[in-house]
């Protein structure tokens, strides 16, 4: 919850450019299932999502949690899972994260300054910090790092502006930026994305509260889904796993009441 983090813990804590938009294919996914979350639950799944298949991994804006695929059980939880020279610098939010190799790669920022933004690995087992961080470059990061997504494939990961005119590529062997990769239109408010069959797929908390597919390779971008969501609604991170329901992308949204988060489960249309 990039912009409304701060209301979601308060209310918690009290209580315990160019081509436009393919239209035509944003039907491609409808939704099979939901399930919500609420109170402090949903206040540790409130901003980012990733899997290993096994489990689910939630990440909220000061930590990390590790929950079964019924969603039903918290089997690991950090709640300030920032280190601590990263808090030292003023680092005060956590977006929507990875999963790669046993490992989770987890944007952080200091946001509203947004001068030191890292991508720091944790162990998925323990969700202890790795000692392992990539200092992004703020020339090309200029509102922080809302979002990462690994792309084993090409070697990359990837992130992002929050209101996004390019993919910025970077290494998965050491961190540093590649290159960037120019969008066929702006993404506005990107809150989270992951590489789906060889694509990236980015949840947009922009007027629609969009899916949206990018090409990694051209930068060609296309609307997948307008989830006709309200606008006090706010998108939040997607994953992708195929589960027996027919579902493969599921997506977090934060409900308008600020303490329940709604995790919505699509199909292929």
């Amino acid at each position: 919850m990039r912009r409304l983090s701060l209301a979601v813990v308060a209310a918690t804590t009290s209580l315990i450019l160019g081509t436009t938009t393919t239209t035509a294919s944003a039907a491609e996914w409808r939704q099979v299932s939901n399930q919500s979350f609420h109170l402090l639950t949903a206040l540790q799944r409130s901003q980012g999502v990733t899997t290993d298949g096994q489990y689910w991994y939630f990440s909220w804006q000061f930590g990390l949690s590790k929950v079964t695929l019924d969603g039903e059980s918290t089997l690991t939880s950090k709640t300030l899972a920032i280190p601590a020279e990263f808090l030292a610098q003023g680092d005060n939010h956590i977006g929507d994260i990875d999963y790669y190799q046993s490992r989770l790669y987890v944007p952080i920022e200091d946001g509203s300054a947004y001068q030191h933004g890292h991508v720091a690995v944790f162990d998925a087992a323990t969700l202890e910090y790795t000692g392992i961080s990539y200092d992004l470059p703020q020339s090309v990061q200029r509102d922080g790092v809302p979002w990462v997504a690994v792309d084993p494939a090409r070697g990359y990961f990837y992130s992002s502006e929050y209101n996004a005119t390019a993919l910025n590529a970077y290494s998965l062997n050491d961190g540093h930026l590649v290159k960037q990769i120019p969008l066929s239109q702006p993404v506005p408010k990107v809150q989270g994305a992951k590489i789906y069959q060889g694509q990236l797929y980015a949840s947009s908390n922009g007027p629609t509260k969009s899916v949206l597919r990018i090409d990694p390779d051209s930068g060609s971008v296309s609307d997948v889904l307008d989830s006709g969501l309200s606008e006090d609604t706010e998108t939040e991170g997607l994953v992708f796993l195929s589960r027996p329901d027919g579902s493969a992308m599921h997506v977090l949204d934060v409900a308008p009441n600020r303490i329940s988060v709604n995790f919505r489960h699509f199909g292929p249309s």
